[in-house]
């Protein structure tokens, strides 16, 4: 039996410490949930490196606590080389889409990122995650309950491309 590439996702916001790694947690917590987490090779980082090395905000690791799912994350930059490392690179709105869009350097690149809400399908064309920091508790609940229903979604094209592409 032939082992598969496991797929590598890159989750990006401003500073990694709300969004991105709560979507790194949550995905990572629903692979393992559905018995899939040994395909996928996962990390969060930020646009901008604001808060590097540090956890991710208190707020957002309560909130996502009290739905069962931990972040251990330290944050960290986006670089050039997570470009060419991963797979797909999902930015949380457009201003980071186009961030992560002007360090690609060839239409390989280009091609892997997108925003994180594609895969929602309750959200329209272009539909961000909103930036729960400078807000209260029911920001980052409602950034948990996005993430949770496009960390789903994602999984599920994940899965079932994963299990066309076995069927060939």
């Amino acid at each position: 039996m032939t082992r598969r590439k496991k797929t590598k996702i890159m989750f990006v916001c401003l500073g990694n410490i709300c969004r991105s790694p709560l979507a790194h947690a949550v995905f990572d917590h629903e692979a393992a949930t559905r018995g899939a987490g040994d395909l996928f090779e996962t990390e969060s980082s930020g646009t901008a490196a604001y808060h590097e090395g540090e956890p991710a905000d208190a707020r957002m690791r309560e909130t996502a606590l009290a739905h069962g799912v931990r972040i251990d994350h330290r944050a960290r930059h986006l670089k050039k080389a997570d470009l060419d490392n991963y797979d797909l690179i999902l930015a949380m709105d457009r201003a980071n889409l186009a961030g992560i869009l002007k360090l690609a350097a060839n239409p390989q690149q280009r091609e892997k990122i997108r925003l994180f809400r594609d895969f929602d399908g309750q959200a329209g064309p272009d539909a961000e995650v909103p930036d729960p920091y400078y807000g209260g508790p029911e920001g980052f609940e409602e950034v948990f309950r996005i993430a949770d229903r496009t960390c789903a979604g994602l999984l599920d094209q994940l899965l079932n491309t994963a299990e066309n592409e076995s069927d060939k």
